[in-house]
């Protein structure tokens, strides 16, 4: 997967993933999304899969999956909409509700 590919979708899933961290109800899911952006931009997944030998069309195909999945999850379950207009209104001071 070209390089420019992964920055586009990875920066996105930081940006949900800071938010997720510091604002709302469940700062758990926005270290998991942290995380997994950083594995696209790392790509150790990728190293993984092609010593297993999967297919690069395939790969591409689990990362955008997996990109539109935590998108969904963070803009339906995890309120991303709602986590940011709290950080707009309370920037320097997170507001954890769920710890």
């Amino acid at each position: 997967m070209p390089r420019w590919l992964n920055l586009v979708l990875a920066v996105p899933l930081l940006y949900a993933g800071f938010v997720q961290s510091f604002w709302g109800n469940d700062p758990y899911l926005g270290w998991a999304i942290t995380a997994i952006a950083g594995g696209i931009i790392a790509d150790p997944i990728f190293h993984y899969a092609q010593r297993l030998g999967i297919s690069k069309s395939r790969r591409q195909g689990v990362v955008i999956f997996l990109f539109f999945l935590i998108m969904w999850v963070s803009l339906g379950v995890g309120e991303l909409p709602e986590k940011t207009e709290m950080m707009l209104d309370r920037f320097p001071e997170p507001w954890i509700t769920g710890i």
